[in-house]
């Protein structure tokens, strides 16, 4: 029983040894349980405390079978202690374990197994266990980390994507989120096929819409199709029409009048870009205004040219909004308010001169609509021989302006070309000897050597208190921009009175309904016969194209609807259309114009209150001629064409 007692204590220090204080021994039961990384940590006749990761456990020496693959009959121990050594107990089993020496297991004091706890012993015959590292988890965990960095990115490529193709569906863009989330895979195969086939119609209907309006049916145009690669993202702001004329190029200013730049980040073009090819795509071609208007599924760009709209481009509706955005950042207005009426400037920078921009928008069905009127004020200011007036006409008026008081009204409907007009007139002025003021809404052309005061309601200044603040200027010459409202008018037709020259326009029918128009103002007739010295009353009409023009006999009989008649069989010409015109039979604009003067007798006549039939009579029997005459007089010439003196009536 000693015996057998000693062969436990030796098994049990050599399962202590196995683990001298650190994880790493492989303990295998008899009944095939195996404790991996075990420390042996007490000891006694019949167990042994072993400690594993999920904490210590008890284990019967006689369940032991091996220690690191190696069987407890097969360990060798060091030889047994010598007498001057002392008693077994105090036997240092740590030192027999760092000289372990061959032999059979030999017999072991039971009270010293028993007693103390001794260091663990570790088998000098067991090999140190090598390691073996696994490198299926990482393998594992690398692929899975990779599929998911590509589906979460795959899953934010949809969500920006549905969000610019669907803008106006709000609902699908949910939906087609959720099932591309929900369904892996499957989902993101579906939202490509519907992808394709959304893309597909948009073009569809872009290339249907893009026929221009000036150009004949059979000669209209479309966009060609855009090629689009499956993941490289929606083509954004395809031009539909670029001019074949030379663009001009300019530069955004800000209000310090830096430059702005533009610069090209993505291969996506931004709402700026696209600003800026539409107001280049304007300024080439003559605009006068730029109208962006919301449709239901887009946007419709059209330019005023030679007074008629024609439509130009067509965005889809996220690109249309972003232009129009892009033009408020620049105007200076309110970019998250959508549903009030706004309005604001900005102003841009050629190779020769600066242009201003004047931005209007308002709500609508479909969206917010957006007008940009173009303001030349250099390159658009014309002299007063380039106004197609009749030579004895120009000299009149010439003559008239030079005054040194009184009040000279351009009348006319808006667009007319009135200021400029007026413009004409002040640029044959002496502007360093006189001391010209305006006061407009806005500022369209730049008069060297005057000073011009643009109005702003919101800082208090309105045409009758600029007014006001000119005549405390000791001014010579003043420009109202337009008289509105009674107010101005008095206060214009009193300054005419006190010794200025005033020009000013006025929203009238004809030269001599402008006395009709200042009497339902307020202003007294005596005042209006003392002060008004001319009145030039005009229309714009479309010059025809002189490359394309078709000649034809008249028949007399075309402008009956106005009172008047052509010379039967008289050669005029009408519109047809070329390259060079873009297919419109006009280029250009010029006016056709009424002058009356005031002489005494008409001044009289005003005063006794002679009706306005009246006063034309005075006025013809004085060499007066209506502007549908002078509409006659250009048809006849092969300035313009019957319809457009009709339309001009």
């Amino acid at each position: 029983m000693c015996s057998s007692f000693s062969r436990g204590g030796i098994v049990l220090c050599l399962l202590l040894a196995s683990s001298i204080g650190t994880f790493g021994a492989v303990i295998q039961l008899t009944d095939g349980m195996t404790y991996s990384n075990a420390a042996i940590l007490q000891r006694d006749a019949e167990n042994v405390q072993i400690q594993v990761h999920y904490g210590e456990i008890k284990v019967p020496i006689s369940s032991v079978k091996s220690i690191d693959g190696v069987a407890v009959d097969q360990l060798t121990l060091p030889p047994a202690p010598s007498p001057e050594t002392g008693n077994s107990a105090t036997t240092d089993v740590a030192a027999a374990a760092m000289h372990p020496l061959p032999g059979p297991l030999g017999p072991t004091n039971s009270t010293t197994v028993g007693l103390a706890p001794a260091p663990p012993l570790r088998p000098a015959a067991i090999a140190p266990v090598k390691y073996v590292h696994n490198f299926k988890m990482d393998l594992f965990l690398l692929v899975f980390g990779v599929i998911t960095a590509i589906w979460t990115g795959m899953l934010l490529w949809v969500q920006r994507d549905v969000a610019e193709l669907f803008a106006d569906a709000p609902r699908e863009i949910k939906r087609w989120n959720a099932k591309v989330l929900l369904l892996p895979g499957l989902g993101l195969w579906w939202y490509l096929c519907a992808r394709s086939a959304k893309i597909a119609q948009q073009e569809d209907v872009r290339a249907k819409s893009l026929s221009l309006s000036r150009a004949p049916a059979s000669q209209a145009t479309a966009n060609p199709p855009v090629k689009r690669g499956l993941f490289s993202g929606r083509v954004k702001f395809s031009m539909p029409f670029r001019s074949k004329k030379k663009q001009v190029e300019f530069e955004f200013l800000d209000d310090d009048g830096k430059s702005i730049d533009i610069q090209r980040d993505s291969p996506e073009m931004t709402g700026i870009e696209a600003a800026h090819q539409v107001l280049q795509e304007a300024i080439t071609e003559r605009a006068s205004d730029v109208h962006i208007d919301p449709q239901d599924k887009d946007y419709h760009v059209r330019f005023r040219i030679d007074g008629q709209l024609q439509e130009r481009m067509v965005f889809e509706k996220v690109d249309g909004q972003r232009v129009v955005s892009s033009l408020k950042v620049l105007a200076q207005i309110d970019v998250a308010e959508k549903r009030k009426s706004q309005d604001g400037r900005f102003r841009v920078r050629t190779s020769l001169h600066d242009i201003d921009f004047r931005v209007a928008t308002t709500y609508s069905m479909y969206g917010e609509k957006m007008v940009v009127r173009i303001l030349d004020r250099k390159g658009g200011m014309l002299g007063l021989g380039d106004l197609g007036m009749p030579k004895p006409m120009m000299e009149t008026f010439d003559r008239v302006i030079h005054s040194r008081s009184g009040i000279i009204l351009a009348t006319g409907p808006t667009g007319a070309g009135k200021t400029s007009t007026l413009y004409a007139g002040l640029g044959r002025l002496d502007t360093r000897h006189f001391n010209v003021m305006t006061v407009e809404d806005p500022v369209e052309y730049h008069l060297d050597g005057a000073t011009q005061i643009p109005v702003r309601p919101k800082a208090g200044v309105t045409f009758e208190s600029g007014l006001r603040s000119i005549l405390r200027q000791d001014p010579d010459v003043i420009f109202v921009g337009e008289i509105r409202d009674s107010e101005t008018a008095t206060t214009a037709i009193r300054a005419a009175l006190t010794g200025q020259l005033v020009f000013s326009s006025l929203h009238a029918q004809d030269a001599l309904n402008t006395v009709v128009r200042m009497q339902q103002m307020g202003v007294e007739t005596y005042q209006i016969a003392s002060a008004l010295l001319m009145v030039v009353a005009q229309r714009l009409v479309r010059v025809l194209c002189n490359k394309c023009r078709e000649p034809y006999p008249a028949s007399g009989t075309e402008l009956l609807s106005l009172g008047l008649e052509l010379p039967k069989g008289q050669t005029i010409y009408r519109a047809k259309g070329c390259a060079t015109c873009d297919n419109t039979g006009y280029h250009g604009r010029t006016a056709i114009f009424e002058l009356v003067v005031l002489d005494d007798e008409l001044r009289r006549g005003i005063s006794d209150g002679l009706n306005q039939q009246a006063l034309a009579d005075i006025a013809r029997s004085k060499g007066w001629h209506s502007y549908r005459e002078d509409g006659v007089t250009k048809i006849l010439n092969g300035i313009t064409t019957v319809e457009e003196v009709l339309q001009a009536g």
